[in-house]
Parts: C-alpha cells; structure tokens; sequence
C-alpha cells in the first residue's frame, strides 16, 4: 500500500508516514469536539497533491462544507470544476429538499443507495488516486441502523477496485457498546479527539488508538490541537516558560521566536514579563518570560504554574550566571519538565563555549544547549530587545516542542 500524508502536524509520524491507500481512516470524536477540520485539512492536502477527492456528506449541505472549507482559509471551487472534487449528496434526501449535485442519494435512509451513488462516484475518479470523505458514520447509523456499518465492507472492497482511501468523521454518542465495538473493528486507524479540563482551561487533543498496518506506533501519546481560522489544526502547547538570569537575553529571544509578542518594561529592562505567541512547522504556542533580578523569585514559581517545558537563556559571556539560570528554575517549580538551555551571545568576546555552562549548571549530558547569536551586532539599539538569527531560534524550537510533544 502507498502512504498519503495528511499534513497535519505529528500525525503522519504516528501513521507510520500517514495514510495508507485502500484502508479506513477514522476519526472518532467525543461529543462537543470538532472533527470535520481534520477531514478538511487532509482533502486540502491530497487535492493539491493531484489526488481527486469525493466527499459523501449526510450531516450537512454541501454548501454548507464548502463555506466550512472556505472558513478555514481554503478554496475547492477549481477543483469542482475540474471534476477532482465531488460531493455525494446524501443530506438532501433525509430532508426532502432538492439536490443540486450531481451524485444525489434519492433514498438517504438506505445504505445500500448511498452505497450505489458512491461507487457511481468512484466511477468518475478512478484514473487517480481518490480520498473519500464520509461525514457522518453517526448520522448513518441514526438514519439507516447499527446493521448499515456491513456496508463499509463493500466500501473498503470498492476503494481497492478503485484506487482510493477512505476518511470517515464519527462522534461518539450514547451508542450500544456493541455498536462501538463494530466500528473499531472495521476501522483500519482510529484517531481519537479529546478534551480535557484542566481548572478552566479545556484543552483538546488527539491519540491514536489504533493503526493496523504499523504495530509499532505508540498507542495512548496525547497530542494537544487547537484549531486555527484560518490555518487548520495546529499542536497546540498553551504555556512554554522563558527564564533565565537579569539581562541574559529573555525578551531578545521571545520577540525573535515570536509572531507577536510584548512587554512589560522600565527603564529598558523588563520587570514582570514578556508574553509571545509562536505559530511554526504546525505548532501554536505561547511563551512566558520571567523576570532575571532576584526581587522578584517570589513570583516565579507563579509564573512557572501550567508551563508544558522550559527555554532557559544564559549569557555566554558571563558563565557565572549559569548558576542563578538552575536556581531560578528550581524556584520556578520547573524542575522535571522537558527543557533546553539557549546559550545567548555565542559569538561575543569572552563568551564560552556550551560545555563549559553546562558544568556550571551540572547538567545531564542529554540536555541540548543551543548557541543563539544576533542578526546584526550593528542594529542592536539601546534597550530595544536584540533579533536573534532565525536559524538558531527555530532549532531551539525544534528541540523543545519534540520533547514536550
């Protein structure tokens, strides 16, 4: 079997390199979480790939996708076209209304017509490689009964006739356990969305829970998303700690990783906290700084509360302040979350190099220190956060968000 990405972040990785052509890929949601996003996003990327997708919807109007689609910051009206998008109006029918698509169930109530119309459907693909989007198993059961999942047999027998890949969006509602256990089994790959609250924050998040043609991807991994208008689905990690010494270049880092960022300032330096948002390679993040003076450590293990991992600037050219980097970490309650060190001002006179902080610090050998260096030792302004090269910045990025996700 061929692999089709999905270009959802992380996700690929844990199917083994993404989906597998011929199977059944299904996105099992828990009530009140969106999964139609995640069958948007994959149709986006497989359609610009050259691939043709069919989408059978029987929970809403095909308009309706469309303009979902379109909310998203994706546009599939050349696409239709040409022929390489097609809806299978399986909606219309369950409310008597008048279909404009060309593949319209007539009998929505009857998994053998949506069965009929699809196959018509795959007809008209069958010189590329198909991804079909079914939306949703729920309102198939609702409408046609527990005994119309047997037609996913003849679908995925129809996929392997017609070169094509099956998406299916379900949400779990109070169903018959033995319902469930149907469906798990005729699924290839289960991918599970999640919430969890955490005080009052809610946060979703993915597992995938089964994959029949890899056994060695780790089962029970929750990947935290969040959902961007436009852009899709992104990892979503809510709190990543930035501290380190007075003056080590705290601010200079969150303003370069940074799409947005502020602070809070006087007399040039910071005293409460810089806060920045990060979206980079499928991430959506934001940092929290901490003040440097020793004034404030009172705040900083209320600063380091919820944090998922840790940077921890320090200035090369003073080694010494490696000692008061692990102490404000110790204080930050920051201790056993996954981190790197960012050894800022690498290329400056006097600076050391990384194994020399890292006996200052005394720390594991698999603890990644990263020198940062400037853009432009020239531009640098007076109180003004420095810009730090990109290319350093994102493999401190790399580092962090691999090992908190």
């Amino acid at each position: 079997m061929e692999v089709c990405k999905t270009s959802i972040p992380r996700l690929d990785e844990f199917l083994d390199g993404g989906l597998k052509t011929y199977s059944i890929t299904l996105f099992w949601a828990y009530p009140g979480i969106e999964n139609a996003p995640f069958a948007y996003q994959i149709l986006m990327e497989r359609l610009e790939e050259g691939d043709s997708c069919i989408y059978v919807t029987e929970s809403k109007d095909s308009r309706t996708v469309e303009d979902e689609i379109k909310h998203y910051g994706w546009d599939i009206s050349d696409y239709k076209e040409n022929g390489k998008f097609i809806f299978v109006d399986a909606y219309s029918g369950l409310i008597n209304a008048k279909s404009s698509e060309k593949f319209f169930v007539e009998n929505a109530k009857s998994a053998r017509s949506i069965t009929e119309t699809l196959e018509k459907a795959l007809e008209n693909t069958k010189n590329t490689h198909t991804l079909v989007v079914y939306d949703s198993i729920s309102t198939l059961i609702d409408h046609c009964g527990e005994n119309s999942l047997d037609e996913l047999k003849i679908w995925k027998k129809s996929f392997e006739e017609n070169n094509a890949t099956g998406v299916f969006l379900f949400t779990e509602w109070p169903y018959d356990e033995k319902v469930l256990n149907k469906l798990r089994l005729m699924a290839d790959a289960i991918i599970q969305l999640k919430a969890i609250e955490e005080k009052v924050i809610l946060r979703e998040y993915f597992t995938v829970s089964k994959v029949a043609w890899d056994g060695k991807v780790k089962r029970g991994v929750g990947v935290p998303f969040k959902i961007a208008t436009p852009g899709g689905i992104r990892i979503y990690i809510p709190k990543i700690l930035v501290t380190g010494p007075f003056n080590a270049g705290k601010s200079s880092f969150v303003h370069s990783a940074s799409t947005r960022a502020v602070s809070v300032e006087r007399v040039g330096t910071t005293i409460a906290l810089d806060h920045g948002h990060v979206d980079y390679a499928g991430f959506s993040v934001d940092l929290f700084g901490t003040p440097g003076q020793e004034r404030f450590d009172p705040i900083l293990e209320l600063l380091g509360g919820e944090a998922l991992g840790v940077i921890v600037i320090v200035d090369s050219t003073d080694p010494d302040s490696a000692i008061r980097a692990k102490e404000m970490m110790e204080k930050a309650k920051a201790v056993g979350l996954p981190y790197v060190v960012v050894a800022n001002k690498a290329d400056l006179e006097g600076a050391v190099e990384p194994e020399t902080l890292r006996e200052k610090m005394e720390l594991p050998k698999d603890i990644k220190i990263i020198p940062v260096t400037a853009e432009d030792l020239t531009k640098i302004k007076k109180d003004e956060p420095a810009k730090l090269k990109e290319g350093d910045v994102h493999k401190v990025l790399d580092a962090l968000f691999g090992m908190v996700v």
